[in-house]
């Protein structure tokens, strides 16, 4: 119940019960009472209100005292669940860099360059905090897959590649058992599809493919061709930058290529060599753990 109407409705009661009083003297009593009756009338309704404002006072006060109580628990509650969503957070990221340390790399580093890339675009912080998580976590579906693949030093036979093209769907749903990191789940699922269609798990098409999947396929294969393979070296920025433009409205989205270009070579190489650094990352890792908005 809100403060503010709560204390309204107690200060009525009082002045209430005193016009009510006021009228039963007026209409009825004033001609049939003694001048000793009507003061001690008086006497009983003017005793009668003052316990009423009494107890309406007393009343607040208490709510007041309960309110700052049952905001201490929430407050306190709020953070217990901040620091068990962080937990199984750090859990699974923890998993994942065991698994294969290069894709922990790749992540932190696509962390850094979608956020630039939503930043340049404009969204809000709320997509910033999104995109920024989704980050961490858009490979998290390689857990699903075998070592021989995933670790494998040689380039992947067209079945091997079939197995690693799950781990978005295999991401997706290890993240809906995480009520918390949800609204991160749909750049998970749909971070390798194509502006032409032709990407994978959906083959959705062009605006279909929400803008925030939008602005991470771009930041993904920007930092897949930048990194060393097994099977190839790893390509200059401005190589990358190169092609990643040549792309624009095949693979990629015309206007995240735009933002792309905005940010420039140089931006994109200091991120890529300071990603860890304080000033470079947009968001420390506790900074973006989701919550409830009870708060």
């Amino acid at each position: 119940m809100k403060k503010k109407p709560l204390v309204l409705g107690l200060v009525a009661v009082p002045i209430a019960y005193l016009a009510g009083a006021y009228y039963l003297y007026r209409k009825l009593l004033l001609t049939i009472l003694t001048r000793r009756e009507i003061l001690t009338y008086l006497w009983v309704v003017i005793s009668i209100f003052f316990l009423l404002l009494a107890y309406s006072c007393y009343y607040i006060f208490t709510f007041r005292q309960k309110l700052r109580e049952h905001k201490k628990r929430q407050k306190k509650s709020f953070f217990k669940l901040k620091k068990a969503n962080e937990g199984a957070l750090k859990a699974l990221l923890y998993a994942l860099d065991c698994r294969d340390h290069d894709t922990w790399d790749h992540s932190t580093r696509v962390a850094a360059y979608a956020t630039a890339l939503a930043e340049k675009m404009g969204l809000s912080h709320f997509e910033l905090k999104k995109i920024a998580l989704a980050g961490y976590l858009h490979d998290i579906g390689k857990i699903g897959v075998p070592d021989r693949i995933l670790l494998k030093k040689t380039k992947l036979l067209p079945e091997e590649w079939e197995m690693i093209k799950r781990h978005p769907e295999l991401g997706y749903d290890i993240i809906h058992q995480l009520e918390f990191l949800n609204n991160t789940a749909d750049i998970i699922l749909l971070h390798h599809e194509r502006y032409d269609g032709e990407g994978y798990p959906l083959g959705l098409k062009g605006e279909k493919i929400p803008l925030l999947a939008r602005i991470f396929a771009v930041a993904d294969a920007l930092d897949a061709m930048t990194s060393e393979r097994p099977y190839r070296a790893a390509r200059s920025m401005e190589e990358a930058f190169a092609e990643v433009n040549s792309l624009a409205g095949v693979q990629f989205c015309p206007e995240c290529v735009k933002a792309l270009e905005e940010l420039g070579v140089e931006t994109l190489s200091r991120i890529q060599k300071h990603v860890k650094s304080q000033d470079i990352e947009k968001f420390r890792l506790e900074e973006i753990v989701p919550c409830s908005d009870l708060l």
